[in-house]
């Protein structure tokens, strides 16, 4: 269920980018031959919209949009023949519903919750052959007392571990759903590289109501720095590669077995801490959501990026680039770009 849940949504998302280009090339007069749900072969011609044959075919990962001219640029109407900032806007409406999707799950995770206000911790993830798993922890536990004195936030937790002597166990007590646990974990001196003494990963949980006019800016505020961290992450991954000594980026690039695995995890986190919404879900949806249109607008050939930039080229400097060579150049980018994903991909599984 957890697997047909991530395909449905990583195909909504796709499906809702090439929407936007479809609503905008349609709203600007530019005709669209085909609006494809999923990827070919076809399996079925579903029905026809205002010169637009939409389709069902076999590989369920997203869709397309098939815009006249793709073969044959000096057809009339053909989106190779509008006027580049005509191209720019149907470049940018996909990106742009991506964004919206994201905009509008934040919006709907700070108005069900209110503003975060932590009231216990939340176990995100329990390593392997830690000494949390050997006690009996689980993602989804949520802490509520350590070494007999109440930790709302997760630093105060860290601290309670600190101060525990080397060698005693530290006492939790956590809530799993109705039921209250008595647990003991033996921390670690020495844990290994990137673990902590016990071996799990945590964050704040808890929420206390506000004024809607508090939620609608918290989401506001949570969208803008979600955003501005993925812009900022390419740049940063690229600066930890060229530069050894510099800071380790905040994040990482996953293939489809990564962003299974973390919609798993959300998944049993969200069942094991109910809140109003599915939050951990819903966030790692805008995520993706907000990843899909940042990685878009990299101005890198084949992604919407690089078609941008030919497009406000053209209305700068009133010239084109031979349409063979802008051809040859997004041919060029997408065996370089299914290069990396097939890498990155096979990474997850050696």
């Amino acid at each position: 269920m957890d697997l047909l849940f991530f395909a449905l949504a990583l195909a909504f998302l796709i499906l809702i980018h090439e929407l936007g280009h479809f609503l905008a090339a349609k709203a600007l007069g530019i005709e669209i031959e085909e609006f494809g749900i999923g990827f070919p072969p076809r399996v079925a011609r579903l029905f026809e919209w205002r010169g637009t044959v939409f389709t069902l075919n076999l590989i369920p990962l997203g869709g397309f949009v098939r815009a006249k001219g793709e073969g044959n640029p000096e057809q009339p109407d053909a989106l190779a023949q509008a006027p580049p900032l005509r191209r720019a806007v149907v470049v940018l409406a996909g990106p742009l519903m991506n964004f919206l999707v994201a905009a509008l799950i934040y919006f709907l995770i700070y108005g069900a919750t209110g503003k975060p206000h932590s009231q216990a911790v939340l176990v995100w993830w329990v390593e392997p052959n830690s000494p949390a798993q050997a006690a009996g922890l689980r993602p989804g536990d949520l802490i509520v007392a350590a070494q007999g004195q109440p930790v709302t936030r997760a630093e105060a937790l860290q601290q309670v571990v600190r101060a525990t002597p080397p060698g005693q166990p530290v006492r939790l007590t956590v809530r799993r759903g109705d039921q209250t646990l008595q647990l003991a974990v033996q921390p670690r001196i020495q844990p290994p590289p990137g673990q902590g003494p016990m071996g799990i990963r945590i964050i704040d949980y808890g929420w206390q109501p506000v004024p809607l006019s508090e939620r609608l800016r918290l989401a506001w505020q949570g969208l803008w720095a979600h955003t501005w961290a993925l812009v900022r992450l390419p740049w940063q991954m690229l600066q930890a590669w060229l530069v050894p000594a510099a800071e380790p980026p905040p994040g990482e690039v996953m293939g489809f077995r990564g962003m299974y695995n973390s919609f798993q995890l959300a998944f049993a986190v969200d069942q094991a801490a109910p809140a109003p919404v599915p939050i951990y879900s819903l966030s790692l949806l805008a995520s993706l959501s907000l990843s899909l249109a940042v990685l878009n607008m990299l101005p890198i050939p084949a992604l919407d990026g690089s078609r941008l930039v030919l497009a406000l080229g053209e209305w700068l400097f009133r010239r084109r680039l031979p349409w063979r060579v802008e051809v040859a150049l997004m041919l060029m980018g997408f065996v370089l770009l299914l290069a990396l994903m097939v890498l990155i991909n096979l990474r997850e599984w050696v």
